[in-house]
């Protein structure tokens, strides 16, 4: 039967990011069941719930299009990236991965995601060693309540049951069929193919068409020169594209991403702390690239989208204001200067990143007929913000100040509370005791 409840959420400010809509400084959003009815000023509407959003800040539930569920397991494992940490450290473990150790990272990385104001995650998942791995890992996501993307990795980077690259694809097949009833219609499919350079392009042709022929969306890491240039020899640029990183991708490949529409996915910390010379977000704005953000490695950092979108916003600054006094130039004088606006942070974690995915008919902004995935933000308590609502977001606001996250009009943290019973760090705890332990062989 369908869930029919309505529920309005009531008095709050309504960043919709709907360009027809804007902003409504004091409003009602009706949700009836799972789906966005009104944005309104008042609805004067029968409800069976009310949740009062007075003096709250009312936004779209954030996207993260690049994170590694499974790494939950190994929290914190790899904080110290400049030493190595994370290839000798954490990738060392992916074949200790058991199925139910894929379902912790799952359940318990969804669950944080959830409570940093995250409703959609892209999953990355490069540790699986067999179809019980895939199933359990999208088992756990979809537990948890978030909504998002499997993305199954093809690259033989876990050893287990698969013994050819055309195993992996098959599965992936197997699953895409599956995944309706498996994902609860929440949870969907993703390819993640093998990165250009550790395969040869004819390879990344199989891939590419394996998974358009599927329908499916396509991420990639992109960490090798001369790989887009490659891609857009052979043809596979394209929408369906997520690349993430691209920190070498040059000036001309930039431009190349932007005709074909393909997205780029940034983890300010992880491009940070690899030190890389990271030029290439100022560049790729200017050049008109869809950017989306992601958190990446739950083993050195946490799930905390908003505090990586406040990252990228100093640092792009920071950059901005290097190369205006490179250039003789002091303060934002120069037309699109300051590269970044808050305005523009938000909009690339939401609705560009949920066309990005290929979801943008569905979420990404607070729009009638979309699903209800939402964020309440409630007003610090040393005060309210005087900036406009995106500044007050990003530079106002924290996980702390997340009072409700909702996800297809369930509530999955009231009040500052996760709502689930379920402890996500006893289910790290058993799987970290056997993935960690001493005596369980490679």
């Amino acid at each position: 039967m369908v869930d029919q409840r309505r529920t309005l959420v009531r008095g709050g400010r309504i960043v919709t990011m709907d360009d027809t809509i804007g902003d409504i400084a004091a409003g009602e959003l009706l949700i009836e069941g799972d789906t966005i009815v009104a944005v309104r000023e008042r609805t004067d509407a029968t409800t069976d719930e009310v949740i009062d959003a007075t003096g709250a800040l009312v936004l779209p539930g954030l996207i993260d299009t690049h994170i590694h569920l499974w790494q939950t397991v190994l929290r914190g494992m790899a904080s110290g990236l400049w030493t190595g940490e994370y290839f000798e450290r954490v990738l060392p473990y992916r074949p200790r991965f058991r199925p139910e150790d894929m379902y912790a990272g799952g359940f318990a990385g969804g669950m944080e995601l959830l409570s940093h104001g995250v409703t959609t995650a892209v999953d990355f998942c490069d540790c699986i060693g067999s179809p019980r791995h895939a199933d359990s890992a999208v088992a756990g996501m979809t537990e948890s309540g978030i909504r998002g993307l499997h993305a199954y990795s093809v690259r033989a980077s876990s050893p287990g049951s698969f013994t050819s690259p055309e195993q992996r694809l098959a599965d992936a097949a197997r699953l895409r069929a599956e995944l309706p009833k498996r994902g609860k219609g929440r949870v969907g499919l993703m390819l993640a193919i093998s990165d250009v350079g550790t395969v040869d392009i004819e390879t990344s042709v199989r891939e590419v068409a394996h998974a358009r022929e599927l329908g499916l969306g396509i991420t990639m890491h992109a960490n090798t020169p001369g790989q887009v240039t490659a891609l857009d020899e052979a043809g596979l640029l394209g929408e369906d594209l997520v690349l993430v990183h691209g920190n070498v991708v040059t000036d001309e490949e930039l431009d190349l991403l932007a005709a074909a529409g393909t997205t780029m996915s940034v983890t300010p910390g992880l491009e940070l702390a690899f030190g890389s010379p990271f030029t290439m977000l100022g560049r790729a704005l200017r050049r008109g690239v869809r950017i989306t953000w992601g958190c990446d490695i739950p083993s050195f950092t946490n799930a905390d989208l908003l505090a990586q979108m406040r990252l990228i916003y100093h640092v792009q600054g920071y950059l901005d204001g290097s190369s205006e006094r490179a250039e003789g130039r002091s303060g934002r004088r120069r037309p699109g200067i300051p590269t970044l606006t808050p305005l523009d942070v938000l909009r690339c974690a939401t609705i560009d990143a949920a066309r990005a995915i290929g979801l943008g008919d569905r979420i990404g902004s607070l729009t009638p007929g979309k699903q209800a995935d939402l964020v309440i933000l409630r007003e610090s308590a040393f005060g309210a913000s005087l900036s406009d609502p995106a500044a007050s977001v990003l530079l106002q606001s924290g996980v702390q100040d997340i009072d409700t996250v909702m996800v297809g009009g369930r509530v999955h943290k009231r009040h500052g509370r996760l709502v689930h019973e379920r402890r996500p760090a006893e289910l790290i705890e058993t799987a970290r005791a056997h993935v960690l332990a001493t005596n369980v062989k490679d």
